[in-house]
């Protein structure tokens, strides 16, 4: 993800609100900007300029009531939905009415997954982040935040490992290690992260640790089929080893949020 012209546009805006003199909001980030941001407290020194620029967007998202998730400097699926919603709020005053509380559907169910309602879902998988395991994966992942650092394992539900651990061991087994890092099938969003859903009012499935996202820069939350890299036939065969284990895709199902796949169902 780049820092574009509105990013520092937003960002000098939000910083001469405080008096920290950021200097012509022009979405040049020259030396005022750079300071002023450096003034944020909450901002470290050590950081460069772009992790920095990215953790005053989560902090403005945190005091505006839009979850952003952690303010660590890396741009995530739920930093890039917040951004979105950060600036309609800061150019209308009007907070985007919820959008995301449906569920998809599904016609395969061999593991008995439960409808994703709140209700059901405790019912099923417990309280949200609780009953976690660790599963080592069959092939390596990289984080969509930071591509340089290097996943061997992670949590999610005991109820899904098993499951999850067959389709991946698929996809290696399929794609083999070159074509995988070609289709980007290791660039993974995340797992479990207890948190609303974005642009919804009830709990994200990941809040359980029944979902994954893959390749967010490429599959963003709102593009449909005509922009998501994993609408193209060549992930056909990824799609299908997720849905033989009753797993199902947003894309496929509602034709937004194609990173997504999540042991949950609608009624």
């Amino acid at each position: 993800m780049e820092l574009t012209k509105s990013h520092i546009q937003l960002i000098q805006q939000e910083l001469n609100k405080r008096g920290l003199n950021a200097g012509p909001v022009d979405g040049i980030a020259g030396n005022k900007t750079k300071a002023a941001l450096l003034r944020v407290a909450e901002n470290k020194s050590t950081w460069p300029f772009k992790r920095q620029a990215i953790a005053f967007i989560q902090l403005l998202s945190k005091e505006n009531g839009i979850d952003a998730g952690k303010i660590d400097g890396y741009w995530g699926p739920q930093t890039d939905y917040a951004y979105g919603v950060l600036r309609e709020f800061l150019s209308t005053g009007i907070m985007p009415a919820p959008w995301r509380d449906e569920a998809p559907a599904s016609t395969t169910n061999p593991n008995n997954w439960p409808v994703e309602n709140d209700v059901a879902l405790k019912a099923f998988y417990g309280d949200v982040g609780k009953n976690q395991t660790r599963l080592t994966l069959p092939y390596p992942h990289r984080l969509s935040w930071n591509k340089r650092q290097v996943v061997k394992s992670l949590f999610c539900h005991e109820k899904v490992k098993d499951s999850m651990l067959r389709v991946l061991t698929k996809v290696l087994e399929h794609y083999g290690p070159e074509e995988i890092k070609k289709l980007h099938l290791d660039i993974w969003g995340g797992c479990l992260n207890v948190r609303k859903k974005r642009g919804g009012t009830t709990w994200s499935t990941h809040s359980w640790g029944i979902a994954m996202d893959y390749d967010p820069d490429n599959n963003s939350l709102r593009w449909g089929a005509d922009r998501a890299l994993f609408a193209r036939p060549e992930y056909d065969k990824w799609w299908q080893f997720w849905e033989e284990e009753g797993w199902v895709s947003l894309g496929r199902a509602k034709n937004y949020d194609w990173m997504h796949v999540q042991a949950a169902l609608k009624d």
